[in-house]
């Protein structure tokens, strides 16, 4: 459980995580703020309504609370993958990273690589397009040759971060609570 709350805080506390939560939100807020009514009570639509205007005009005062709820979710927090150590990274646009053992990427995962030293460009969170099970390319240009520091985590990808934005939208938005 200790663990769990650990990858939660540090998930949602991630620049590169908070950066595609605030994405997910503007993208929720943009289509409730143009939802009709509908099959939902007229309190509802007002309380989701004001909530996406609120969070469209001001998306850093609600960062904080969308990404703990994005970062609590339980498939989410499952897609975050192990740390694995950095052997070397390429001077080349795009890096090739080679990590010291199999990172378990598939093309098209998110990544975040913190802590590189000398190829500091490499750090951030970045879609990947694997090569070989140890290896995979990042679409920046290298600033030098990397070597064996720093590591790679796997991210969740943005599907699973707007589901989780989507699914505490009611909640964060005080839908159904009692008053």
């Amino acid at each position: 459980m200790a663990s769990s709350l650990i990858t939660m805080a540090n998930l949602a506390n991630d620049q590169g995580f908070r950066f595609r939560v605030q994405a997910a939100m503007v993208t929720a807020g943009l289509q409730i703020a143009s939802e009709a009514v509908g099959v939902q009570s007229g309190a509802t639509y007002s309380l989701r309504h004001e909530y996406a205007i609120q969070v469209l005009n001001n998306t850093a005062l609600y960062l904080d609370r969308f990404a703990w709820a994005a970062a609590s979710n339980v498939t989410v927090a499952g897609d975050v993958g192990p740390p694995v150590s950095i052997a070397s990274s390429t001077n080349a646009n795009p890096i090739v990273v080679t990590t010291a053992t199999v990172h378990g990427l598939s093309t098209g995962d998110f990544a975040e690589i913190s802590g590189h030293l000398v190829n500091t460009t490499a750090n951030g969170t970045w879609l990947v397009t694997v090569t070989s099970t140890t290896a995979f390319t990042i679409s920046v240009a290298g600033n030098d040759v990397g070597a064996a520091t720093g590591q790679v985590v796997k991210q969740p990808p943005d599907a699973d971060i707007q589901f989780a934005v989507n699914s505490a939208w009611n909640d964060l938005a005080g839908v159904g609570v009692k008053t």
